[in-house]
This record gives C-alpha cells, structure tokens and sequence, in this order.
C-alpha cells in the first residue's frame, strides 16, 4: 500500500480491476493501493509525503 496526503476529496474507479476507492481530504497521510494514489497524483488532489528517514541513536560505546 502506497500513502499520499489528500488536498480533496477524490473518487476514482479502477481501471485494472473491478474495485473503487474515495478518500476525504486530511492533513495526514492515507494508504491506498499504488493505482489509486498514482491517479490522485496525476489529478491535482494529493501529494506524495518525503519518506520517513529512520535515524540511528549515537553509539555512545566508544566513549572514554
């Protein structure tokens, strides 16, 4: 599942397979399959979130 955060609402009917989806607009990121996120995208109504940087804690063993 792919995320993106929804500008508007946005309906849209699979083109591949017998299925739809509709997402409301938020300010937090939603999953959806790729297919549907792509259209969103390409319509103006959702942008693609940056992904998530996992950060390391400082390794403090190699103080003296």
């Amino acid at each position: 599942m792919a995320k993106a955060i929804f500008h508007q609402d946005f309906h849209y009917t699979s083109r591949i397979r017998n299925a739809g989806w509709s997402a409301k607009s938020a300010l937090e990121a939603q999953h959806f399959p790729q297919e549907f996120i792509d259209a969103a995208v390409a319509a103006g109504c959702a942008t693609i979130p940056p992904p998530r940087v996992a950060t390391k804690p400082a390794d403090d063993s190699a103080q003296p």
